[in-house]
């Protein structure tokens, strides 16, 4: 018994610093890892607002405190996005603003930045975005099957109950 036990740890022991093992083991084997998110969510409507003339403050205000300043360069603040999901590819995304001599914005480039729902959707992960999915889906549908009005708006029940009891005299 003692000889099949260690016969059959010499093969896993063999295997186990190969890399390519790893590709072979199921999902639910493999320890959870959760997804990192590092840095500033910047989205692309903070781009937008974002602006040349701004003071370091505003800056502050709409985007945060950066997440890297550059030590040889006071002028220029990077803003920077990782993200390392579960399962996928990691994306890394960069704002650089540089700043005048009386530290107002010069200058700024960005990577191409997520609106406000993705990134929100990104943080939350692929439940949230399946749920969100359904709820359009929902929500289209119901669009779909509302009626059709010629732009007149028609009384609600409670108008029509108003104007039904206005109508009757009070006292007779």
């Amino acid at each position: 018994m003692k000889r099949f036990i260690f016969c059959a740890l010499i093969p896993l022991t063999l295997l186990s610093g190969c890399s390519s093992v790893g590709d072979h083991i199921p999902g639910w084997l493999k320890p959870y890892t959760p997804d990192v998110h590092q840095g500033n969510v910047v989205t692309s409507e903070m781009v937008d607002a974002l602006h040349e003339g701004m003071t370091k403050n505003q800056v502050i205000f709409l985007l945060g405190t950066p997440a890297l300043r550059n030590l040889f360069h006071k002028e220029q603040w990077n803003y920077v996005y990782f993200l390392k999901p579960r399962f996928g590819e990691t994306s890394i995304r960069k704002l650089e603003i540089t700043f005048d001599e009386d530290g107002r914005v010069e200058s700024f480039k960005s990577d191409r930045m997520p609106d406000e729902t993705n990134a929100d959707l990104a943080i939350l992960g692929e439940r949230a975005r399946e749920s969100t999915l359904k709820r359009q889906e929902e929500l289209e549908k119901e669009k779909q099957e509302a009626p059709v009005t010629d732009g007149t708006q028609q009384p609600t029940e409670t108008e029509q109950a108003k104007e039904e009891t206005a109508e009757t005299p009070a006292a007779q």
